[in-house]
C-alpha cells in the first residue's frame, strides 16, 4: 500500500492513543496485514474523525486501482458502504465538534466512497445532499455519485434528476457548480432529463449551452438534429468546450449519412 494521509481530516487529533496508532499505521503501513487491521479498527471505532479517515483511505485505495495498484481494503466494500450510509442518514458533524477544517467533513468522506460504489438505494441520501450540501467537497462528490446512479440504473431516479436540475437552473449558484450538475444530469436517459437539456440549451452561458447540446446529441441526435444545428449556428467560432465535440458529432453524422 502506498502512503496516504487523509482528504478531509488534516490536523485533527484523535483522542484515543490506539486510534492515533492505527491512523499512523494506515498512513505509513509497515505491511499489508497491519494496514488492514488498522483500517478496520478505525472504520469500526464509532469515532467520527477516525471513521472519516478510514473512508478517505478506502476511496484513495480504490481510486489507485485504476492505475494498476491492488488494494487489501477492497474486500471491505460492503462494510464501508454500510458505514457511509449510516453517516449520511445523520446530521453533518460541525467542525467545532470534530476539529476538521469544514462542517460536514464526515459527509464529504462518506460521499467519496459513493462515487465508485453508489447503488440505486442511495438515491435519497445523495439527493438530500444536493438539496442542502454541507460543503463544496460533499456536493462535488454527490454530483459524481448521482451521475453514476443515473448512468447505471434506469428506474426510479426522478428524484436525482429533479435535484440536479434545481442546481443547473439556479442562477445564484456558481457556474462551475451548475456545470458539474449538468454533466451529472447528462448521464440520464429519462424523458424529464431531455426536457431539462433543452431548457439548459436556452440559457445565456455558452458552456452550459454546449454541455446541454452534447447531452441531447447523445440522447437522440437523429430526433433533435435540427434543434442542435440551430443552436450551434449561433455560437462563435471560439465557443468553449464542449462546443467542438458537438460540431464534431454533427460532422461525423453527416459523413456517416454520405457514406451509406
Amino acid at each position: 500500500m502506498s502512503r496516504f494521509g487523509t482528504y478531509h481530516w488534516q490536523g485533527v487529533t484523535l483522542g484515543d492513543p490506539a486510534l492515533e496508532a492505527a491512523r499512523s499505521e494506515l498512513a505509513s503501513p509497515s505491511d499489508e496485514d497491519a494496514a488492514l487491521r488498522a483500517f478496520v479498527y478505525l472504520l469500526r471505532s464509532g469515532d467520527t474523525a477516525a471513521m472519516g479517515i478510514a473512508l478517505d483511505h478506502y476511496h484513495h485505495a480504490i481510486s489507485a486501482e485504476r492505475h494498476g495498484f491492488g488494494s487489501v481494503l477492497k474486500g471491505h466494500g460492503h462494510e464501508v458502504m454500510q458505514r457511509a450510509r449510516k453517516i449520511l442518514r445523520e446530521t453533518p458533524s460541525p467542525a467545532s465538534e470534530t476539529g476538521a477544517g469544514m462542517n460536514g467533513a464526515d459527509h464529504a468522506s462518506a460521499l467519496l466512497v459513493m462515487i465508485n460504489r453508489a447503488e440505486e438505494e442511495d438515491v435519497e441520501l445523495i439527493a438530500r445532499v444536493l438539496d442542502a450540501p454541507p460543503n463544496y467537497d460533499a456536493e462535488s462528490a454527490a454530483f459524481r455519485s448521482a451521475g453514476r446512479i443515473l448512468q447505471l440504473f434506469s428506474g426510479a431516479n426522478e428524484r436525482l434528476v429533479a435535484a440536479l436540475a434545481r442546481v443547473v437552473f439556479d442562477e445564484g449558484r456558481d457556474i462551475d457548480d451548475r456545470l458539474e450538475a449538468l454533466q451529472a444530469l447528462a448521464k440520464s436517459s429519462a424523458p424529464s432529463a431531455l426536457a431539462d437539456f433543452k431548457r439548459a440549451m436556452e440559457l445565456d452561458d455558452l458552456e452550459i449551452q454546449a454541455t446541454a447540446a452534447r447531452a441531447i446529441a447523445k440522447h437522440d441526435l437523429a430526433a433533435h438534429r435540427s434543434l442542435i444545428e440551430e443552436k450551434v449556428a449561433t455560437w462563435p467560432a471560439d465557443a468553449p468546450y464542449p462546443a467542438s465535440d458537438v460540431r464534431d458529432t454533427l460532422a461525423e453524422s453527416d459523413d456517416s449519412v454520405e457514406n451509406e
